[in-house]
Formats: structure tokens, sequence, C-alpha cells
């Protein structure tokens, strides 16, 4: 039986659906902190394989943390692993729940792109990504290639940026299946708050529906999801 630490409803529809478990139990929290506090620490001290290591043994524990694949992401930037920063960055895909991790996805494809000699792609990348959430680093990559290429970069539409992403067989958007799971683990937290026994764990699960619809309206800005946040953060 797999053992995961995994907590949060949104996580635990990501982790059913995606990973496809046969059975699973959730395993103390300490395994994982322990685990990422050590990789932290390794980091500081300049011991980066080892810290890899033990990030990759929390990504065992919770195979769909955006967080997790970002450290890992990082390391392999600075290993110079790029083909491994590329796998993971595609790998991480279907787990990106908000704007910023959009944003953040698009910006390490650029780097990628850059590295791997498609510049007017890396270009495209990186100004999309602004689309999600603003970044000076993506604005000092357009800049740097601007120079390179001896050329401004051409006033691209949102319709421009996704046409050459989609050529180029880059998702333009959210998932739209993680944006279902979240929307059915909003709705199932949303029935358990209204159902428990005790307040605390109402409280919770409210907490934990909150979480969920405000990820979906963050990515869609849908007015129906924004009338449930309104209902549920005024019980």
């Amino acid at each position: 039986m797999e053992e995961v630490c995994i907590y949060h409803i949104a996580e635990i529809y990501l982790y059913e659906y995606y990973k496809r478990p046969e059975e699973y139990r959730i395993a103390p929290k300490e395994r994982i902190d322990a685990l990422m506090e050590k990789a932290a620490q390794q980091e500081k001290t300049g011991g980066i394989i080892g810290a890899q290591q033990n990030y990759e043994k929390a990504l065992q524990l919770n195979p769909v943390s955006t967080e997790i694949y970002w450290k890992l992401i990082d390391i392999d930037f600075r290993l110079n692993k790029l083909e491994d920063l590329h796998t993971r960055t595609e790998e991480v895909y279907p787990y990106l729940c908000t704007r910023a991790e959009m944003a953040h996805y698009y910006r390490w494809l650029g780097y990628y792109y850059l590295e791997t000699y498609k510049p007017e792609l890396s270009e495209a990348l990186y100004r999309y990504s602004t689309l999600f959430s603003k970044n000076e680093q993506a604005e000092h990559e357009i800049t740097y290639l601007e120079a390179a290429l001896g050329k401004k970069m051409p006033a691209y539409s949102q319709k421009e940026l996704q046409d050459k992403l989609s050529e180029a067989k880059i998702p333009v958007g959210p998932s739209s299946i993680t944006l279902a799971l979240l929307v059915k683990a909003g709705e199932e937290a949303q029935q358990k708050s209204g159902a428990a026994e005790d307040e605390t764990t109402a409280i919770n699960m409210r907490q934990q529906a909150l979480d969920c619809y405000r990820m979906v309206f963050d990515l869609t800005l849908d007015p129906e999801i924004g009338e449930r946040i309104r209902r549920l953060g005024s019980t």
C-alpha cells in the first residue's frame, strides 16, 4: 500500500485522478516535513545533490506538490540539467492551480527554449507568462533576447502568443481536467463542512472548499465560482 503525505482535499483529488493509486494511506506529516527541512538545510550548506535526493523522496510522498517540483526544477537549473528541467516542468503542468504557478511554468519553459536555441519561442513564453503574473525576471529576459536578436519584440496580441505556443504544442492555459477536479473537491469539502459534527472540522472543511474555489476563480474569473466564494465566505 502506498503511503502519502497529502492532507488538502484539492491535492487528494489531483493525486487520485492523475496517479490512480490502487490503495493508499496517509502518513504522518512529520515524515515529509523532515525531508523538506533536511533538503533546505543541505541547500544552505552546499549539499545540493543531497538536497535533490531528499526533495525527490518528498515528491514520492506528495507527487502532486508544486512546491516540491519547483525546488527540484531550481536544482536542475543550478546543475545545468536542461533536459531534466524540461521533463519536470512538463510533469508539473497538471498540478498548476493558480495564475502565479502558470506564470512560473511558462518562465521555466522560456528558459529551456532560450538555452536550446529557440529564442523567438522563448521570448513568446516569457511575454505570455506576464499575462498571468507580472515578473521582473521575465522582463529582464525579454530585454536580453531583444539585445541578442538585435530587434524589439513585436507587440504580439494574446491570440498571437497563444498561436505560437500552440504551434510548439505547449498548452496555453490551465488543464480543464484540473479545474473540474478543483470544483469537485470544493463541492465535497463544502458538503463535509455542512455535515460536520464539530465546529473545528466544519471550519477546516469550509476553508478547504474556499481554497479550491479561489484557485478556480483565480484562473477563470468564473462568476458562478465567485458567487460560491462570496456565499461560503459569509457563513
